[in-house]
């Protein structure tokens, strides 16, 4: 195990063979198909890790001003929406970038969110498949699955007339957008296309990520964060060593990611 798998730079992911020659790292087998047999409704995929990300530029966060700002445009001191653990809305500064790449295409999932009693509003949230994104039940924070363990159907948490209401999946695709950003806040969430989601990703306990997290929160409260790095920090890889000779798996109620997701279909 690796302290890096706490973190979005590390992310397993998949590519488009295009051509720029970008890896194809992922296998996809139709597992649900129409009635007719003409048509799949559901992929079943495997993908190994390659290239890190967590949202593309082109996501949303909600600064203090009221405004929304693409994460292409956030930069570290902006102060954006949040969720604490007692689900108090709040602002926060940008205390970083974990990561970031702003040139290249990547590969997302593309969840298309229905608000619960309003038919008609649809939206959609793009993430990689092993961020941590909390459930509409989960009423403290205390825990989060992946995202492609998310299933139509589910019930998350999304912003609406600012406040938290349950909105209910109703179609995940994989698709591909440019860059990918991940934004470090102090309280380890962050709203992003309105749903509520961790800073984190890779092993599904929120509070251990947040919990070390803290260690390299302290270093770029020390020395600064380079807003432009794709790269791990040699800080990071530091706590790496140190969580791998400890063991992640003493702790309980913590799994990493399995490389196994369902999509309803492609874009």
């Amino acid at each position: 195990m690796s302290l890096l798998f706490l973190f979005c730079l590390l992310l397993p992911s998949f590519n488009y063979v295009s051509s720029q020659n970008y890896p194809y790292d992922s296998t996809c087998n139709c597992t649900s198909i129409s009635s007719n047999g003409n048509i799949c409704l559901q992929y079943t995929c495997v993908t190994i890790k390659h290239v890190p990300k967590c949202f593309p530029g082109r996501s949303i966060a909600i600064t203090e001003n009221g405004l929304m700002k693409s994460l292409s445009h956030l930069k570290k001191g902006d102060r954006v929406l949040v969720m604490n653990k007692d689900n108090t809305l709040m602002y926060e500064p940008i205390e970083g970038f974990i990561h970031l790449k702003r040139d290249g295409l990547f590969d997302f999932l593309l969840i298309n969110i229905k608000i619960d009693d309003h038919k008609n509003t649809t939206t959609s949230l793009f993430i990689s498949l092993n961020h941590l994104i909390f459930l509409a039940d989960d009423a403290e924070l205390k825990s989060a699955i992946f995202a492609s363990q998310l299933h139509v159907g589910d019930r998350i948490k999304y912003l609406h007339n600012n406040q938290i209401v349950a909105a209910k999946i109703e179609s995940i695709y994989l698709t591909k957008e440019e860059g990918f950003y991940a934004p470090l806040t102090p309280s380890g969430t962050i709203i992003i296309d309105n749903v509520v989601v961790s800073n984190y990703a890779t092993v599904s306990n929120h509070q251990l990520a947040h919990y070390v997290m803290n260690i390299y929160r302290w270093w770029i409260h020390l020395f600064g964060s380079n807003e432009s790095n794709e790269n791990v920090h040699w800080a990071l890889q530091l706590i790496e060593r140190i969580v791998k000779w400890y063991g992640i798996e003493k702790f309980s109620q913590t799994s990493t990611f399995d490389g196994v997701f369902q999509v309803s279909g492609f874009l």
